[in-house]
């Protein structure tokens, strides 16, 4: 078997009430999973650049500000491949969250960071954990 290595980003959008936004996906894997905007790099297209793209594709929101917090490998058994996610934080923005993927995602909801569901999917909790550890000056500055 050919190992494959996929490539995604996946946004924690926090606003003023340090709360981060995260959907509940529906028909794909991992359904009933919650998850953050984002998705896989198109052919030949920029990490920073799909990020941007992933968050208006689905949400409506334009990042103004947003920058690289971590990245995080998973092997997906599912899938068959390891992935490698970049996971970036997006703390300014225009727009108002919208479902534009609704045959993706059940809805967009705002949670507080220590307050999230139990079932978000493994890489983007691994990047909201790295959002936590780091240093109280990322989520003060918002």
């Amino acid at each position: 078997m050919i190992r494959q290595q996929s490539i995604g980003t996946a946004i924690i959008v926090i606003n003023k009430q340090k709360q981060i936004l995260l959907g509940k996906r529906i028909n794909c894997v991992k359904s009933g999973f919650f998850g953050l905007p984002g998705g896989k790099l198109d052919k030949g297209e920029m990490v920073l650049n799909s990020a941007i793209r992933e968050l208006n594709e689905e949400t409506n929101l334009s990042a103004k500000k947003i920058k690289c917090l971590t990245t995080v490998k998973e092997w997906q058994d599912d899938q068959g491949c390891d992935f490698v996610h970049f996971v970036f934080l997006c703390n300014e923005w225009v727009g108002k969250v919208k479902l534009l993927e609704p045959d993706k995602c059940e809805g967009w909801k705002w949670f507080n960071i220590n307050e999230i569901p139990n079932k978000v999917l493994p890489a983007h909790l691994a990047g909201i954990k790295s959002l936590i550890d780091k240093s109280e000056d990322i989520l003060i500055d918002i």
